[in-house]
C-alpha cells in the first residue's frame, strides 16, 4: 500500500476512534451519574443495560476502556508516524511521549491516592489521559516532524 494512502487511512481511523471513544464515555458517564447522583438518564437506549450494573462495575469498565483507548491511540499514532516519515527516531519519540503521558498520569494518581488529593487531581489526570486518547498527539507530532529536517530513510 502506498505510504500516503496508508497514512490517510490510519489517520482517518484515529479520528473515527476518537468519536467512538467520546460516544462510549459520554453515555457510560450518564449511566454512572444516574446510578450515583440520581440524575435524569440521558444515555442512549443501547446503554440502558448498564443500569443493571453497580457503580463499581461501571468504574472498572471505564478503567478497561481507558487503557484500551490509550494503547489504541498510541499504536495508531506510532503507525502513522512510522508510515509517514520512516524515521526510527520519530517512532521512538512517539513511544516516549505516550510513555511520559502515562507516567505523569500514574504519578499524579499515586500522589492523589497517598496524600488524599484524589478529587483535586482527578480533573488534571482526566484531561491528560483524555488528550492521549484523541488525535491530538498525532496531529501535534505529525506537524512537528514535518518541520524537522528529513534525513535518509531507515
Amino acid at each position: 500500500m502506498q505510504a500516503k494512502v496508508k497514512v490517510g487511512l490510519l489517520a482517518t481511523i484515529t479520528v473515527l476512534l476518537g468519536f467512538l471513544r467520546g460516544y462510549l464515555f459520554y453515555n457510560i458517564n450518564w449511566i454512572y451519574k444516574t446510578l450515583t447522583e440520581n440524575r435524569r438518564n440521558s444515555a442512549r437506549e443501547e446503554f440502558y443495560f448498564l443500569l443493571e450494573w453497580s457503580p463499581t462495575e461501571i468504574l472498572v469498565l471505564k478503567w478497561v476502556l481507558t487503557f484500551f483507548f490509550f494503547f489504541s491511540f498510541m499504536f495508531l499514532t506510532y503507525w502513522v508516524i512510522k508510515a509517514a516519515f520512516q524515521q526510527a527516531v520519530y517512532s521512538k519519540i512517539v513511544i516516549f511521549v505516550y510513555g511520559g503521558i502515562f507516567l505523569l498520569s500514574g504519578f499524579l494518581f499515586v500522589l492523589g491516592y497517598f496524600f488524599g488529593l484524589s478529587s483535586e487531581l482527578y480533573g488534571i489526570i482526566r484531561t491528560v489521559m483524555g488528550l492521549a486518547q484523541s488525535f491530538m498527539p498525532l496531529m501535534i507530532l505529525f506537524i512537528l516532524f514535518k518541520f524537522f529536517p528529513q534525513s535518509e530513510k531507515e
